[in-house]
């Protein structure tokens, strides 16, 4: 298997829904690859899955067939993307390496089909119609930046067409990788990094393509955790004694950072599938994490022996993850509009239920990683209209770094393209 093959491996795989685009290249990746190759293999794969409908919409402009079988397909997307997107990828390789996989198919007679759509479009970058942004501007940005209709009708909505773009257009650097220092284990940071923006526990290793193979990793004096993800820790104001509970856990990042705030307290950690259970547990031993237990149980059923048990409660739900499109753009294509609703129930039902595991005095740290008012600060909305008992807790003195005048408020909204990190919200609540 060359390169492109492992590639349009991983995006058949991906569009059949079958895998997540950083667990497939993950798999596909594993053994047998230069460090050049991982590269050029995973910048293929994520950008062809960043631009699919840009790319697909530029495919019918020098497409004449009604239908084009799936493999057939994948190996255009992947040749238009090099010709669209890597300028040190020369036209003639982008062409004829897209032949060579046609080959390679089991669709031989059609990489003459392959060949002339390729060439033609090479030939006429100049005459290629894309809407017209004035006239258009939802079809525009669905279309150059990739994004469903649903969402950005729902973006211009409510944050207007300029950071609307600004939202969709923001790439980030991919060649960082965000890892936390795990303290439990060493006071300094034992490699080459880039310090953190906010906080001082996170790093940035540049160029990485396997952080888990390391032998820091393994030893577990690092931890791979996003900036964004610490702050909401850091945000919670754990206390060293303090007991902790964290609902929905897995992969059980939040719980092992909260483990070293409570050093000398206790975490409960609450996972739903006993697969994702075992995987903290792993990562729990490998960080030196004592102090938490795990328990598989379903975070929105109510259990009488954690009632008010709690010094901090945190609540990080499922949700759209809509803050991390501009680094796993593989969720943009499956993610519907009527997925909302019901995680917004889901969500409710978890935030309901972990309330009443807060002390009074206690504080309740909801969080998602997504851009959405209604599975944030309108589920916060409703939840203190029904509950009096809490109220809002100004989060800036539990906020590091710069992030402390980001709000005079409980509630906080992270945007990658303004903070650049992950796109969290989080609400810290305070029980009376």
């Amino acid at each position: 298997m060359n390169a492109r093959q492992a590639a349009l491996e991983i995006i058949s795989n991906v569009l059949k829904n079958e895998s997540y685009l950083n667990l497939e290249c993950k798999r596909v990746l594993s053994t047998g690859w230069s460090v050049e190759d991982k590269r050029f293999i995973t910048a293929l794969a994520n950008t062809t899955i960043e631009n699919l409908f840009r790319i697909d919409y530029v495919l019918r402009q020098f497409i004449t067939a009604k239908r084009v079988h799936s493999v057939i397909l994948n190996i255009l997307r992947l040749g238009a993307c090099q010709l669209l997107f890597f300028e040190s990828v020369p036209v003639s390789a982008a062409v004829n390496e897209s032949v060579k996989l046609a080959e390679k198919s089991g669709k031989r007679q059609l990489k003459g089909f392959v060949n002339a759509v390729l060439r033609n479009l090479s030939k006429n970058f100049g005459k290629i119609q894309y809407p017209d942004r004035d006239e258009d501007p939802v079809e525009y940005f669905h279309v150059f930046y990739s994004y469903p209709k649903w969402l950005c009708e729902k973006y211009i909505r409510e944050y207007g067409e300029e950071q609307a773009e600004q939202m969709m257009s923001y790439t980030g650097d991919r060649s960082l990788t965000c890892v936390r220092l795990n303290r439990l284990k060493s006071d300094f940071f034992p490699m080459e990094s880039l310090p953190g923006l906010y906080c001082e526990d996170a790093h940035y290793i540049k160029g990485m393509t396997a952080v888990d193979q390391m032998p820091e990793f393994l030893e577990g004096q690092v931890a791979v955790q996003g900036e964004a993800s610490q702050v909401t820790v850091c945000a919670a104001g754990i206390g060293k004694t303090n007991t902790v509970f964290d609902a929905c856990a897995a992969p059980g990042g939040k719980s092992a950072y909260a483990a070293w705030f409570a050093r000398e307290g206790a975490v409960v950690s609450v996972e739903l599938h006993e697969h994702r259970a075992n995987l903290m547990k792993r990562t729990f031993e490998r960080l030196g994490v004592k102090n938490a237990e795990i328990h598989i149980a379903d975070a929105s059923k109510y259990r009488d022996e954690w009632r008010e048990a709690f010094d901090v409660v945190l609540a990080d739900v499922p949700c759209s993850a809509l803050g991390l499109l501009y680094r796993k753009p593989d969720i943009k294509i499956f993610k519907k509009e009527e997925d909302i609703p019901e995680l917004v129930q889901i969500q409710r039902n978890i935030l309901e239920t972990c309330s009443s595991y807060v002390k009074p005095g206690g504080t309740l740290l909801y969080s998602t990683c997504t851009i959405d008012r209604d599975e944030n600060e309108e589920n916060i909305h409703d939840f203190l209209k029904r509950h009096p008992e809490f109220e809002e807790d100004i989060l800036s003195p539990f906020l590091p770094g710069e992030l402390k005048e980001r709000t005079d408020t409980g509630m906080l909204q992270l945007f990658p393209h303004i903070d650049s990190i992950d796109g969290f919200f989080m609400a810290r609540l305070k029980r009376i």
